[in-house]
Formats: structure tokens, sequence, C-alpha cells
């Protein structure tokens, strides 16, 4: 008996020593997650941010310059074509010839006569036949005081010039050749009525043809 009392205190001793540990607070208590560890890879604030750009409306318009325009702006005046379109049969010998203000393309004559007996034209082209010819360059401009060949026929009805109030012939174009600049240009103003002048206004109302 007296060995059982010292044997029991051993084992109670024991049993106390192997015991797992008590729970602490932050075991028995899980708290909701901070901020701090759920993002984690949240950047400091001076890192640098990707720059984000701001996308396009949906009812905004981009507008392009056509390819048309594009391409013209980069034609230097030379690069007129030499020849074009429909260059067979008869022809007329044309001087491009401005006038501010005024309707029309310029003069045109019969190849064995003067400029003096030359028809003031407006140029009707369709362009699947033949442009004018400074439909090539940067500017109409372009070619003033040129000459050419024009092919093609006047049409049966003529334009109204509403600045001299006049009606002016119409020629069909289908093919030109270029004969380079005019070595003098001409000194000629085109049809205009006796009422008015070139550049100015007509007096009168417009004829009803």
């Amino acid at each position: 008996m007296g060995l059982l009392i010292p044997l029991l205190l051993l084992l109670a001793a024991a049993e106390f020593c192997f015991a797992p540990p008590l729970p602490t607070r932050n075991d028995a208590e899980p708290t909701a997650p901070t901020e701090s560890s759920t993002n984690h890879a949240r950047p400091s604030a001076g890192t640098n941010d990707p720059v984000v750009h701001p996308e396009p409306k949906e009812n905004e318009e981009v507008r392009r310059p056509a390819p048309e325009k594009v391409r013209r702006a980069t034609l230097p005046a030379a690069l007129t074509p030499a020849r074009h379109g429909q260059t067979d049969g008869h022809y007329l010998i044309g001087q491009r010839t401005i006038v501010e203000d005024y309707c029309g393309w310029g003069w045109v004559r019969k190849e064995d006569e003067n400029w003096n007996k030359a028809r003031w034209v407006a140029i009707e082209y369709d362009p699947k036949i033949c442009p004018v010819p400074h439909a090539f360059l940067p500017r109409p401009q372009d070619d003033k005081d040129y000459i050419y060949r024009l092919y093609g026929e006047f049409a049966p009805y003529r334009a109204y010039e509403p600045q001299a109030d006049v009606w002016v012939d119409v020629f069909l174009i289908k093919g030109f050749v270029s004969l380079g600049p005019a070595k003098d240009s001409l000194r000629r103003d085109p049809p205009h009525h006796g009422s008015s002048k070139p550049n100015r206004f007509a007096e009168r109302g417009a004829n009803v043809r």
C-alpha cells in the first residue's frame, strides 16, 4: 500500500507533463481577415502605374482624309500625265486660264486658228473616261497657262455663269495630251454681259433657256 501511493502520484505527474497545450485566445477565436492579409500585392504610391488611355466614345466620329486627297497632296505639279484618256481623232488646242470668281476651264481653238477666235469653255468630264488635267495636281491652279490637246466634243447644252450672267459652251472631254506651259498667257477677258464685268454680280436676273 505504501508503494501504491507514490506510483499513482508518478502516473498523474507524467500525464500532466505530456498533456497537449491549452489553446490560446488567437486559436480559440479566429478573427476576420484584415486588409493587409487580403491585399498582399497592392502597389505602393510610389510605383509607376501603367497609363490608361480613355476609350473613344461611341458617338465620336473620327474622319480620316480621303486616300485621293492624300495622294494629291504628295504630288508635284510636274506629274500631270503627258497623255491620258482617248487621244485619237479630232482635237482642239486648249489653254488653261483661271479667272477669279468666274466659272469655266479656259480657252479652246482649232489647231489652224488664232487665239482671237478661241471659245471660252467649261469642261464636263466622266472620271471613268478622263478627268480634267488639273485633277492630278495638288491644286487646281497648278496648271495655269498650260497648253493641251483636248479630245472630245461640245455638249448640246451650255453652262450658266452667274457672276457675269452669261451662258458658256461646255466641252465633254474624253482625253488630253499635255504640251507644257504656254510661252505667253492670254490677256483676254472671258465673255460677260454688257451690264456686268468679270468678278462682278450681274444687275439683272438670270436668263431662262
